[in-house]
């Protein structure tokens, strides 16, 4: 197995812990292995900033310039290659000079939204493994980061959506706002609503799909997704459905404006995971090993669903401290796997035992030596 996408080489200046650190010569499997707070998340943290949004820890930019050596900026630097061509990504930030701000691609700037055109970044972290238990919200926001590497749309629509219900409010607070402009907004939201309901439905439904075939050992778990709008009617008839969507914002404008929120919106919703196709047990009452197997099964379906929307480039997967707590059978079962995706992955772990496995295509770093 050789990866059909992968990281060559990266460099990491003044990022938290690494102050100018380089990894090159890097296989279809990288192992970062050390003890706790050595640095391998960082690194991890790193490449996901090559992702839209704010990567594994949601850390603020400026928490991650290394603060011990009184630094303000950092830089980071991927080079990858595909099966025919490579590319150099850039991103560098600075808190003091603005300009240096930016994500560049063979030094042409682009935007964070751009970034999917060359690359797709997944990740499995130990926090991720709490999602089955986590709120309803907590796993929209897991979901939608999914659907953002197979639907491109669907992360400029939400950003969109945002901007408007927080335009509302601001205009809602005002005592003589325009209400044929708040008529407006209100209509633009209802389309919008319905385009990411669109795309949360038919991603739930494919993933679904290809869940029933996932193998033993792991789980052919389902997934169940409702949400607090469909009291207004069937999506499927959008046009109907935008028009009672426009009319209960707009009878919700004084609650709202009281509540500083609004009440009714997409983002109420409903996920419910269980542990087989028959929908018998929910995934929140399974063993830890039960919902682990779980997710793995969740994750493997999404990286295959999105190396086909991507014309079989397959993602860079990123798995932080995940194979600890996995049995041999289990272990043996998701290296095979990954290799088929024929992606790069990047693992961290304490042990180099916990990769025996995989020892003829990787890759080790032992993390004392490199920082």
């Amino acid at each position: 197995m050789y990866p059909n996408t992968r990281i060559d080489k990266i460099s990491l200046i003044n990022f938290k812990n690494h102050l100018n650190t380089n990894l090159k010569d890097l296989s279809s499997f990288v192992v970062l292995n050390g003890n706790n707070g050595s640095g391998k998340t960082n690194i991890l943290e790193a490449i996901s900033l090559f992702s839209p949004g704010r990567g594994i820890k949601n850390s603020r930019f400026t928490e991650i310039p290394n603060k011990n050596k009184r630094q303000t900026s950092f830089e980071i630097k991927i080079n990858i290659k595909y099966e025919s061509g490579e590319i150099e990504l850039f991103r560098s930030f600075s808190s003091e000079e603005k300009n240096k701000n930016y994500i560049s691609a063979d030094n042409e700037k682009i935007n964070t939204f751009q970034l999917l055109e060359f690359i797709n970044i997944l990740w499995i972290t130990p926090i991720m493994e709490k999602v089955l238990i986590q709120s309803n919200s907590e796993k929209r926001n897991f979901f939608d980061r999914l659907i953002f590497n197979i639907n491109k749309s669907h992360l400029k629509n939400y950003a969109k959506l945002q901007k408007l219900l927080s335009e509302r409010l601001a205009l809602l607070k005002e005592k003589n706002y325009d209400t044929g402009w708040l008529t407006i907004i209100e209509k633009n939201i209802a389309n919008l609503s319905v385009r990411l309901l669109t795309d949360r439905t038919n991603f739930i439904d494919q993933l679904n799909n290809n869940l029933r075939s996932v193998k033993a050992p792991f789980n052919s778990c389902q997934i169940e997704f409702s949400h607090e709008l469909s009291k207004l009617g069937d999506i499927i008839k959008s046009e109907d459905f935008i028009e009672k969507y426009s009319i209960a914002l707009n009878k919700n404008r004084e609650i709202d404006n009281a509540l500083n929120k609004t009440t009714l919106t997409v983002n109420k919703v409903e996920i419910k995971m269980f542990n087989n196709i028959e929908k018998i047990i929910e995934a929140r009452n399974c063993s830890t090993g039960e919902q682990k197997s779980i997710l793995l099964s969740v994750f493997l379906s999404v990286a295959n669903m999105v190396k086909n929307q991507n014309n079989r480039r397959s993602p860079i997967i990123l798995i932080d401290e995940a194979m600890a707590h996995l049995d041999t059978k289990h272990k043996e079962f998701l290296f095979s796997e990954l290799s088929d995706l024929k992606s790069q992955v990047w693992f961290s772990g304490v042990s180099k035992d916990l990769f025996e496995n995989i020892n003829n295509q990787t890759v080790f770093f032992d993390m004392k030596n490199i920082i």
